[in-house]
């Protein structure tokens, strides 16, 4: 029988599992699990976004959302869940996933900072070989970005 990909871990039912970094697709299915087990609704608010107050403002009915002074219980019982989602995210993955995925860039502002970093190692005599540039970025996309990333560099056939 194989081992379980986070041994270390331990199997607890009050606290979410943690993401060490290995085994995405294992962690995904068993933090939906908790999730699902703890509030069905905090898994709404992950995929769907957080919860946002709105109100009409003037006779074009505008909607803006509320300031936090103008929650009413409704209000800030759904926004709790956001607070709570959020909590239950940051708590299950460790700090070096925390620095990968609290970055809020894009796709270019990540190349133009990766670019920079990689021009700077260059200036100071530091040469590394275009395959291993490939792999760091590659490490970093999320499951679903490499497998973009592999049909776009699949070659493309021409017909004449």
């Amino acid at each position: 029988m194989a081992a379980s990909p986070n041994v270390e871990e331990g199997q607890s039912t009050t606290r979410p599992p943690r993401f060490n970094g290995k085994y995405y697709d294992w962690w995904k299915n068993r933090l939906h699990d908790f999730i699902m087990v703890e509030d069905s609704i905090l898994w709404d608010v992950i995929c769907d976004g957080p919860f946002v107050p709105m109100k009409v403002v003037g006779e074009e009915t505008r909607i803006v959302p509320k300031t936090r002074i103008e929650y009413n219980d409704v209000d800030r019982k759904a926004s709790k869940k956001n607070f709570k989602a959020n909590k239950i995210l940051v708590c299950d993955i460790g700090s070096d996933e925390h620095n990968r995925v609290s970055e809020d860039e894009s796709i270019q502002q990540m190349h133009t900072r990766f670019t920079s970093i990689i021009n700077g190692l260059h200036s100071l005599g530091g040469i590394i070989p275009t395959n291993k540039l490939v792999l760091k970025i590659f490490n970093v996309l999320p499951v679903h970005g490499r497998a973009k990333l592999m049909r776009s560099l699949k070659p493309k056939t021409y017909r004449s």
